[in-house]
């Protein structure tokens, strides 16, 4: 099992990164589509539908939201930037909707009547996957070599990873038991303290090939980046509560030794919206073509 999940994790780092480096921003929002259409499918077992009928209507009307997003945000392949208020839109949607579901988790099990039902998670799924989506193509049109698509999902990646070291060494005290057993608050500051640094270290790089970066933009960096390990935690949380409301280890097989696609996105599905969105309003006066 070991050996099965590190090849896949390895060849899924390959993929990202020839699809972030080399791919044109309309290929990669290609790729990223395909990439979120399998997560949308897991979606519906999380929706808790049994029949391919009402899993494939549910597919179709994520596609056709995506669609007219794409033709909204001007996301094409002619296209150089995208439309920045459709983009600010649909990720401050994203945000906020994390925060409502910050407030659903703090309550499981007592208050799931609260979302629970095929109605209020089939609305979920939008919220939570839509703005991943769009906010995923953003940042490759926004920087086509694809440093600020990887700076992204480095830092989700050193959160979790200095969570679970830290977690495994002092994770005495449960983050959240009723959800995650296994995370601890040790976990979460040193998954913190992981991106911090990581942050540290990718300011003079940043400097170089993406932006300048004065004091102010080099503290808001380093700000961004702890809210974006923060609001990592919650897109993990919120998928293990999901999870256990349908009785659910993964969600789904597509991936062999990680579970589903949903399963290796989860952090991202909440930090991508709040790193974007961020990344909007802080460098609005930024041409970053």
């Amino acid at each position: 099992m070991l050996k099965t999940r590190v090849i896949t994790a390895l060849l899924m780092l390959v993929v990202l990164c020839i699809a972030s480096a080399w791919a044109t921003p309309f290929q990669f929002a290609l790729f990223i589509s395909v990439v979120l259409l399998i997560g949308v499918l897991e979606w519906t077992t999380l929706m808790g539908l049994k029949a391919w009928a009402d899993r494939l209507f549910y597919l179709g009307a994520f596609c056709t939201a995506m669609l007219l997003f794409a033709f909204l945000a001007n996301i094409n392949s002619d296209a150089v930037v995208l439309q920045r208020s459709v983009v600010l839109s649909v990720t401050g949607a994203g945000v906020l909707f994390w925060l409502l579901a910050f407030s659903l988790m703090r309550h499981f099990p007592e208050q799931k009547s609260r979302w629970e039902g095929v109605p209020k998670t089939a609305l979920m799924g939008f919220f939570t996957l839509l703005p991943t989506w769009i906010a995923l193509i953003q940042l490759k049109y926004l920087q086509p070599q694809g440093y600020l698509v990887l700076t992204l999902v480095a830092l989700v990646s050193i959160a979790d990873i200095g969570a679970y070291f830290t977690g495994r060494a002092w994770g005495r005290a449960k983050l959240a038991p009723k959800l995650s057993p296994g995370k601890s608050w040790a976990g979460f500051w040193g998954g913190l303290a992981s991106s911090f640094a990581l942050a540290l270290l990718l300011l003079y790089p940043l400097q170089v090939s993406v932006v300048n970066l004065d004091l102010f933009r080099t503290l808001a960096v380093l700000v961004v980046a702890l809210i974006v390990a923060v609001f990592s935690v919650l897109g993990d949380l919120f998928e293990s509560m999901l999870k256990r409301s349908q009785g659910l280890k993964d969600s789904g097989k597509s991936l062999p030794g990680h579970g589903g696609v949903l399963d290796r996105i989860d952090s991202l599905t909440s930090a991508a919206p709040v790193f974007v969105f961020s990344l909007l309003i802080l460098f609005a006066d930024v041409s970053w073509a």
